[in-house]
């Protein structure tokens, strides 16, 4: 047992006595610290190129294996971390990700590379309804397209069997704005509103009007259970861009002879009224429905809506604008395929509703100073790429 502790320790003292031998003498015989060597020379890593996928409409993402990039350095011990984006394998958004990879060497030089993942999602079939990232389609249940109440607008010719452009028998428009017949064209696979101010006022009624719109009727009627969807791009002016709906009142009897209205979207492209209300009009999708001129004080009347921002001005771009009208008391909205609100309307909505695309003027959004029609007639357009109605079966 001595002989082993004594050969212990022995081991011990060579051990300490290696590593306590850091100092030189220096040229006048005093001791120097001895420098260490300094590492000049920084790892190297690569990335793979970008890479691009695509899903369907209803996708959310997509799981994406790279190859992990690996770094490399003159010595050993370099460590390669990923700093930034998601994992090889991992499901990776609609949208870009931007994934680095760094390589930190012993002496602690770091060098970083990086790659985008872009997933892009396909624009859903026009055989179906414009749904993003949701399906709300009910189990066992299929939408079927109403050719009577959709167009797609793509043959320059106004389908005078769908459409009613204008009614000089019913509704002219709410003064300054009067609906005029040549406001209304199709061409360049749309259907194009152009609002222009008239060389001269026109007196109808005891009202002035001062400027065009239009009001494109649906011929056909529409029912509970459809939903309803448009592709529109709004004019730059104070007049309107919608997307909406009414009955025929003097079509009802008893209780039934009062007014319904689902308005999907009422947006203007430049706000000129101060009330509170009007000021985010420019930029967002508002919606309401109405119950008035009742003859039974057992109908309720009202109003009942909302809204939500776009993100960008209503003329900016196209934006898709729909709505489910699931059954008597409960209608959704969508935006860009999107549902964003649900409203229950103050009366039953159970009367047939026609479709209406109209340019008009708003007693809140009054006509500007300088008439309002400055722009250039894009500008003073309201286009319609498509209108679709779907039917459940």
């Amino acid at each position: 047992m001595l002989k082993k502790a004594l050969y212990f320790k022995l081991i011990t003292f060579s051990f300490i006595t290696v590593n306590i031998m850091v100092a030189s003498c220096s040229s006048d015989g005093n001791e120097a610290e001895k420098e260490e060597p300094v590492d000049n020379v920084d790892p190297t890593i690569t990335c793979v190129s970008d890479i691009n996928e695509t899903v369907d409409a209803l996708s959310n993402g997509k799981a994406i294996t790279y190859t992990i990039p690996v770094g490399s350095d003159d010595q050993p011990g370099a460590i390669t971390s990923q700093t930034e984006g998601l994992a090889s394998g991992e499901v990776f958004p609609v949208g870009t990700t931007k994934n680095t990879f760094q390589v930190k060497d012993v002496t602690g030089n770091t060098v970083s590379c990086s790659f985008n993942i872009t997933v892009t999602r396909d624009e859903p079939s026009s055989n179906l309804p414009y749904f993003i990232e949701v399906d709300p389609t009910p189990s066992g249940k299929t939408w079927h397209k109403v050719e009577n109440l959709s167009d797609e607008f793509s043959d320059s010719n106004f389908d005078e069997s769908k459409w009613l452009n204008t009614d000089p028998n019913r509704w002219i428009g709410r003064a300054p704005g009067i609906f005029k017949e040549n406001t209304v064209t199709e061409a360049d696979d749309n259907l194009k509103l152009t609002a222009y101010q008239l060389d001269t006022p026109e007196i109808v009624n005891g009202n002035t009007f001062t400027h065009a719109g239009s009001n494109i009727y649906s011929k056909e009627a529409a029912q509970v259970g459809y939903y309803f969807e448009c592709r529109m791009k709004a004019n730059k002016t104070f007049m309107s861009s919608t997307f909406w709906l009414i009955n025929n009142r003097n079509d009802g009897v008893g209780c039934d002879k009062r007014v319904t209205e689902l308005d999907i979207q009422e947006c203007v492209g430049q706000i000129t009224g101060t009330a509170n209300f009007a000021q985010n009009f420019d930029e967002a999708i508002h919606s309401n429905t109405h119950s008035r001129q009742t003859d039974c004080t057992g109908t309720p009347t009202g109003s009942a809506g909302d809204n939500s921002e776009i993100g960008s001005k209503v003329w900016a771009g196209y934006h898709v604008y729909g709505a489910w009208w699931k059954s008597a008391t409960e209608i959704e909205f969508y935006l860009d395929g999107k549902k964003v609100y649900t409203v229950t309307p103050k009366a039953n909505f159970d009367l047939p509703l026609y479709l209406r695309m109209v340019v008009e003027t708003y007693d809140w959004n009054p006509v500007p100073s300088d008439g309002g029609m400055t722009g250039t007639e894009e500008e003073r357009t309201t286009f319609y790429d498509w209108v679709r109605t779907w039917e459940l079966k």
